[in-house]
């Protein structure tokens, strides 16, 4: 019943709103918003909290460094394969810990121990992303971001339920299709959210849906789009903007908490440098640079010069919107195929079922072998056994019901140029399916 999930997830906002939110807003926020447009502030913020953690800075808050070829860089196969070089001793400052399970965007898990002023920390930055798109605490939010929030086959057709204590309306990003991206514009437009969250392929369906029937969202009280864990590709940028009437920010950022991007009013992308300390190392692509990362904030785990494996393109002038921090152009990678179901279903951002399998699991990737079929490419360890194959398909099947999926182990999932293996693959039968299958967000 949907009311028992309102339950939960209100239950679970109220755990994170005494634990970590309050505390963030109210001791983390000050500090991070004098820095905003003070170059005075910001240096001497950064290097407080660079002293705190025991970390070097490469230089300056205001630039992005070059790293020297020579420089020793930290891997996530480093990460993975020993972590407990990483933790440090319990003092003040990282005595309550926990442990975060990711399965990363490249099918890879990771387990990140993570210091409880980490976690007061993040919710400062987010809370400052929050503020540059007009959100106030207790105003309405929408969220479509990869939570089961209602049954497979809802008898009334809700494909959400409220969060009552973060003043949510969590939908479903597993449902939406031709047949109900109708009733998730109606129940948005009566919810009247100040702020969307969702994943890039998500609200790029909802905006399609409303552009190809020439219609805008009705709703008066949204201020803005925020997205992450995808990139959003110009086009479909502009597609939601013109369908919601609003501008979309997008915040970058990883498990690992080595770096972060917001985006301002004036849609430009910000390196936020007190979130971390950020330099870029050269690729072999001209233009490109990959995101280094050193953490400010987790003094449980700290991490020096950790290689995100994402890569963007710096920019060269300051943004008018007047804050300090050094601005890029894009952020390349991270786009995610979106499937097509046989029912219409788009289904997108699957890499929660690869989560807590970091034991025996090296990484994994989602084939879909069309017709409703999948396969998940899995490289694993000793240990492995037939019960976590089949809570990897339950996983599976929770989240995209209805489908046949089976599990192949393999040797190793063939890379890229760039060192990575796409996560979702399409294919039929060994071939590439139709271009019609899928659609590149």
């Amino acid at each position: 019943m949907s009311w028992t999930r309102s339950l939960k997830f209100s239950l679970r906002s109220l755990g994170r709103e005494l634990v970590r939110n309050i505390w963030g807003r109210a001791f983390v926020y000050p500090a991070l918003a004098r820095n905003e447009r003070s170059r005075e502030h910001l240096a001497r913020y950064v290097a407080q909290r660079a002293a705190k953690a025991s970390v070097p800075l490469d230089g300056d808050p205001f630039t992005l460094p070059r790293l020297a070829p020579d420089t020793p860089l930290l891997t996530k196969q480093d990460l993975r394969q020993h972590p407990e070089r990483l933790l440090r001793p319990r003092r003040f400052g990282s005595l309550i810990r926990a442990t975060i399970k990711t399965s990363g965007t490249s099918g890879t898990p990771l387990s990140i121990v993570q210091s409880l002023g980490n976690m007061v920390r993040e919710e400062g930055f987010v809370y400052r992303q929050m503020r540059w798109i007009g959100w106030r605490p207790m105003q309405r939010r929408a969220w479509i971001r990869g939570d089961i929030v209602c049954a497979d086959h809802p008898p009334d057709g809700r494909y959400w339920c409220r969060d009552w204590v973060a003043n949510m309306l969590m939908m479903s990003s597993y449902h939406l299709s031709n047949d109900t991206i109708g009733a998730y514009i109606a129940a948005l437009e009566a919810f009247e959210p100040v702020v969307i969250h969702a994943y890039p392929s998500s609200i790029a369906a909802l905006a399609a849906w409303l552009n190809a029937r020439g219609r805008r969202y009705g709703g008066r009280k949204l201020r803005g789009v925020m997205t992450s864990s995808e990139t959003m590709e110009p086009a479909v940028r502009a597609a939601v903007e013109q369908a919601f009437g609003v501008r979309v920010f997008d915040w970058y950022g990883q498990s690992e908490r080595v770096a972060a991007i917001g985006s301002c009013e004036h849609g430009s992308y910000h390196v936020i440098t007190d979130y971390s300390g950020v330099a870029l190392l050269e690729t072999d692509k001209e233009g490109a640079w990959e995101l280094v990362g050193t953490s400010l904030n987790n003094l449980a785990m700290p991490l020096v010069h950790y290689r995100t494996g994402d890569t963007v393109v710096p920019g060269e002038d300051p943004c008018p919107c007047g804050r300090v921090f050094p601005t890029i152009k894009t952020v390349l990678g991270r786009q995610e195929k979106v499937i097509t179901l046989p029912d219409g279903r788009l289904i997108g951002r699957l890499d929660r079922i690869f989560q807590g399998h970091d034991r025996h699991l090296v990484e994994g990737q989602v084939s879909y072998r069309g017709n409703g079929r999948f396969l998940l490419r899995v490289v694993t360890t000793e240990g492995w056994s037939e019960a976590d194959t089949q809570a990897m398909i339950a996983k599976f099947l929770l989240r995209v019901p209805g489908v046949e999926v089976g599990v192949q182990k393999v040797e190793a999932i063939p890379r890229g140029r760039n060192g990575k293996f796409e996560f979702v693959v399409v294919e039929e039968d060994g071939e590439l399916c139709a271009p019609r299958e899928i659609h590149d967000v």
